[in-house]
């Protein structure tokens, strides 16, 4: 209840306290971190989906006349780049969906449990993410350079355009599990105070 002549209300928020703009600011900060994730993941996915290449080349030669075969390299071919895929895929369907839930969650929480279930959900796309990323980087490398001990030959010598192409996902990719990371810090540490002013000043 208000005092009279002007007094100040003895409940309640004020949206003029620095208390609730900086929550405000936290609230914000923590979504545009999730879009620029969901930004990352989800060009990583595209570029690495759609990259492909065909390309003609001389496998042999007989006499003076070269045998030529046209080849394709495209991800489906390697399982580590389906992962890949995959991987970034989901994660980017998990911060699509963490933005609603920081948008309209608060409308449901009950006692902090809703923190709880995010940490948990952002430390499982971190480790889902960086699964990918380790696979796809282990892959690429050997693509780049080959293997003399096991007589794998490098591809990225003819295949340029895939490998630009993929090196360019798995730089995507990597800048959306650095910023992963930091939302999964955040997430953790609002757990030690689930009454916080995280939902402060939207209702």
């Amino acid at each position: 209840m208000a005092q009279q002549d002007g007094g100040k209300p003895e409940s309640g928020f004020n949206d003029s306290t620095p208390a609730v703009q900086k929550r405000s600011k936290e609230y914000w900060v923590l979504l545009l971190l999730r879009l620029a994730a969901f930004l990352a993941t989800a060009s990583a996915t595209l570029v690495m989906a759609l990259n492909k290449q065909t390309k003609t080349l001389v496998v042999a030669t007989i006499g003076n006349t070269p045998l030529k075969a046209t080849l394709t390299a495209k991800f489906q071919h390697t399982p580590a780049f389906v992962f890949f895929v995959v991987a970034n895929g989901m994660a980017s369907v998990h911060s699509l969906t963490m933005i609603v839930v920081e948008i309209f969650g608060h409308k449901i929480d009950y006692k902090g449990l809703r923190l709880a279930i995010i940490a948990i959900l952002d430390m499982m796309t971190v480790v889902l993410a960086s699964a990918g990323d380790g696979a796809a980087t282990f892959m690429a490398a050997l693509g780049k350079n080959g293997n003399s001990h096991a007589r794998w030959n490098k591809i990225c010598d003819k295949f340029h355009t895939f490998c630009d192409h993929g090196s360019g996902a798995l730089i995507a990719s990597f800048i959306g599990l650095l910023i992963l990371l930091i939302v999964n810090v955040i997430s953790i540490t609002k757990l030690h105070n689930p009454k916080s002013t995280y939902n402060a000043g939207f209702p």
